[in-house]
């Protein structure tokens, strides 16, 4: 995902005038089919014109992400892709998958950012928030922390090392625990103020399932914001023990 491709949704919808996804798309130029109740939705192109199919039992919250998803396919450059149009036509059922293609993961982030506005997301998770940016520091800080021993550890395994470094490298994850349980309990006492929700909060504030928050997460980091989420992967997700 590019942020142009961001930014571009962001003209359209100020030129358009409404989020409305019916309206968005029709000022894109995008005309709308009727796809029936067996198929959540499509795109297709005919003689350089797009059209496009969303279920209308969705609800008014799916039936708006269904849209955008289907428009920022068109965005992407998705439509040009070889292989995306099989058959002539592209089919969406827009259930999340922790493994999807590229050209739909890219959808949904753009589909998500428009669904959850962006100034509400970032007073929600307290952006501005002085606790909120001492902890992207230290988040950042770990980070560095985590990839500089992978970096060793990644030499000590495939060159072998004396015990002298196999004990360094204990005593470098260690500390790294450490730094890992402070972030835990900044993150635990900005849950506390209740300054920056978690993301079933999030999903709950903007009656979203939370993948979508998730995505949002995602578009946020295009936009370039750094936006932490304070619920830490438990330590052995973050590298694996010595």
């Amino acid at each position: 995902m590019e942020i142009e491709h961001l930014k571009k949704m962001d003209r359209i919808i100020k030129k358009a005038g409404t989020k409305d996804p019916d309206e968005v798309l029709c000022y894109m130029g995008y005309i709308p089919m009727d796809c029936g109740d067996r198929i959540s939705g499509f795109i297709t192109t005919h003689k350089n014109r797009v059209y496009y199919g969303v279920n209308k039992n969705f609800s008014k919250t799916k039936y708006a992400f269904a849209s955008f998803h289907e428009a920022f396919h068109g965005i992407c450059g998705h439509l040009d892709t070889p292989g995306f149009l099989s058959n002539g036509f592209h089919t969406d059922d827009f259930i999340n998958r922790r493994l999807v293609a590229s050209t739909e993961k890219e959808a949904n982030i753009g589909a998500s950012d428009v669904l959850i506005d962006t100034v509400q997301f970032l007073e929600m998770t307290g952006y501005d928030s002085a606790d909120v940016q001492a902890y992207i520091k230290s988040v950042e800080s770990f980070e560095k922390a985590a990839s500089d021993y992978q970096n060793h550890l990644d030499i000590v395994q495939s060159s072998g090392a004396s015990d002298y470094r196999i004990q360094r490298m204990q005593a470098y994850q260690r500390d790294l625990y450490a730094m890992y349980k402070e972030l835990q309990e900044q993150a635990a006492d900005i849950s506390n103020t209740g300054v920056c929700l978690t993301r079933s909060e999030l999903a709950a504030e903007f009656n979203v399932p939370e993948f979508i928050i998730d995505y949002k997460y995602e578009a946020m980091s295009v936009r370039k914001y750094k936006v932490p989420s304070v619920e830490l992967p438990p330590y052995d997700k973050v590298f694996g023990s010595w």
